[in-house]
C-alpha cells in the first residue's frame, strides 16, 4: 500500500511540473472570463457605493451647516447668559452677589426686563437643545448607514 502511495504521490508531482507551462497559458485566459462574468456585478456594487457616498456627503454637509448655526447662537447668547444668571442671582439672593455701588435696589421695570430677557434666553436655548437633539438622531442615522455599507 505504501508502494502505491508513493507511485501515486511520484505521479501527482509530474503532471503538475508537466501542466505548469500549460496552466502558466490558461491563467490569464481564465481570470479573464471570470472577470467578464463578474463585472456587471461588480459594476453594480460601484454605482450602490458611489451613491451611498453621494447621500453620506449630502447629509454630512447639512450636519456641518446646523452644528456651524449652533455653535454661532451658543457662542453668541454665552456672553448674554453669564450677565443675566448673575443679575438673577443678585434677585435670589440679596446680598450674596455684589450690587454695582451707586445701586442698592434695583427697580421692579427693571426686574421684569431681566425675568423677561432670562425667559426669551431660556427659549432660545431651549431651541438650541431641540437641534442638537435632531443633530444627534441624525448622527445616530448616518453611523447605522456606514455599518451597513462598512
Amino acid at each position: 500500500m505504501s508502494d502505491n502511495h508513493g507511485v501515486v504521490s511520484r505521479a501527482k508531482e509530474l503532471a503538475r511540473v508537466a501542466g505548469r507551462p500549460v496552466v502558466a497559458k490558461l491563467r490569464p485566459r481564465i481570470e479573464n472570463i471570470a472577470l467578464d462574468r463578474i463585472r456587471p456585478e461588480l459594476d453594480a456594487v460601484h454605482a450602490d457605493v458611489a451613491a451611498l457616498r453621494r447621500d453620506v456627503d449630502r447629509v454630512t454637509q447639512e450636519l456641518d451647516g446646523h452644528v456651524k448655526w449652533l455653535y454661532d447662537e451658543q457662542r453668541r447668547l454665552a456672553p448674554h447668559l453669564a450677565a443675566l444668571e448673575t443679575r438673577v442671582a443678585a434677585f435670589e439672593r440679596p446680598g450674596a452677589v455684589a450690587k454695582p455701588a451707586d445701586r442698592l435696589e434695583y427697580a421692579p421695570d427693571e426686574a421684569g426686563e431681566v425675568r423677561a430677557e432670562h425667559a426669551r434666553i431660556r427659549a432660545r436655548l431651549a431651541a438650541i437643545s431641540k437641534y442638537e437633539e435632531r443633530l444627534a438622531r441624525l448622527e445616530e442615522e448616518l453611523a447605522a448607514r456606514r455599518e451597513v455599507t462598512g
